[in-house]
């Protein structure tokens, strides 16, 4: 495959059936801290835990300090609950302002996220764009309303809105025609986002849960990184996001898959299974880690899109070829909207 043949590729990839999945590497591109500086901003407030939580974290942070990662480091000494609720708070505290300078620059109009700037470019399906997503943060829903599409959160209501799927589809339907005999519903252009490990505007409600898009005091039902994300992803509303996001993962037709390191077991099964199996994918990501790379030289289909060492540009990576072009930072999600999509 040639340059001309990419070009050709992500020309054509943007139609019905795409699914697309959406890890913290785009959320970095437009400020949101990563994972390094999480754990930098853990350790800093560490001086407030106690007891056991306090030894459990000067462990943690052992392998922090060794280069392992913070997931990594979570992976291998589990926090207790406590810890966990601590951990929780510490993303939101570290986050949630940066995430509200974004969306108030966005607001201004002072900024245009890359995820709109794409979404302006691509097929609207009548059916509905899945994006699924562990992002806590709420950038991909405001770049899906900026861009003219109604987010569908599977939650009916802005302040105290009830998880139910159901009613949620509805919430995009404009009109009901009649073809060939058939009743068919009408809908605006409509994104539905699933987060499977929780987001910044879930909240505890006893033992259910509530959407609201204002900062409450308030348990907020995140999943933290860690092997704890995998015992609380079975509790509701995470265990209907995971089922709804592998559902669509099953059923698409093309898969588009942005700043996602492949590290995650409730998406990452089906979403490999399907790439494996030869469903047209297109994966974009600044670096790429050794796992990506192999995913793409090794299946059918797959095409990944990373930022050269030397210069400004693309490489490319796929199975059983792999170049370096110089010029247009096709990588990048807005970049590459901009400058092959039409």
């Amino acid at each position: 495959m040639d340059y001309d043949e990419l070009v050709k590729f992500v020309q054509g990839h943007f139609t019905d059936g795409l699914v697309s999945v959406i890890g913290s590497g785009l959320s970095c591109a437009e400020g949101i801290p990563g994972m390094a500086e999480l754990a930098a901003h853990l350790c800093s407030r560490a001086g407030a835990l106690a007891g056991a939580d306090a030894t459990l974290w000067v462990l943690i942070k052992v392998s922090i300090d060794a280069n392992e990662g913070l997931e990594t480091a979570l992976l291998k000494h589990p926090p207790t609950d406590t810890l966990e609720v601590w951990i929780a708070q510490g993303v939101s505290e570290l986050l949630m302002p940066r995430e509200r300078e974004i969306i108030s620059a966005v607001l201004r109009g002072d900024k245009t996220l890359r995820l709109t700037t794409f979404l302006a470019k691509i097929l609207k399906p009548t059916t509905g764009l899945p994006i699924l997503t562990p992002n806590y943060d709420r950038l991909i829903e405001v770049a899906c309303e900026m861009a003219g599409f109604h987010v569908d959160t599977t939650a009916v209501g802005q302040y105290a809105g009830a998880f139910d799927h159901a009613r949620s589809c509805m919430g995009s339907c404009r009109g009901i025609t009649t073809r060939a005999k058939t009743t068919v519903l009408d809908h605006f252009p409509r994104a539905i986002v699933l987060k499977p490990h929780g987001s910044f505007d879930w909240y505890k409600y006893g033992n259910d849960a509530r959407r609201c898009s204002l900062d409450l005091d308030a348990e907020r039902l995140i999943i933290t990184p860690g092997l704890n994300k995998y015992r609380a992803g079975y509790d509701s509303p995470f265990d209907k996001h995971r089922d709804l996001a592998n559902d669509y993962i099953k059923q698409a037709a093309r898969l588009l898959v942005v700043g996602y390191g492949f590290n995650d077991d409730h998406l990452q099964t089906h979403l490999l299974k399907r790439i494996q199996d030869g469903t047209p994918t297109l994966i974009l990501n600044q670096s790429v880690s050794m796992k990506v790379e192999e995913i793409a030289k090794t299946t059918p289909r797959c095409i990944c899109l990373s930022k050269p060492k030397g210069w400004a540009g693309v490489a490319m990576v796929t199975n059983g070829y792999q170049f370096e072009h110089e010029g247009h930072d096709l990588w990048d999600m807005g970049v590459l909207a901009k400058e092959l999509l039409t």
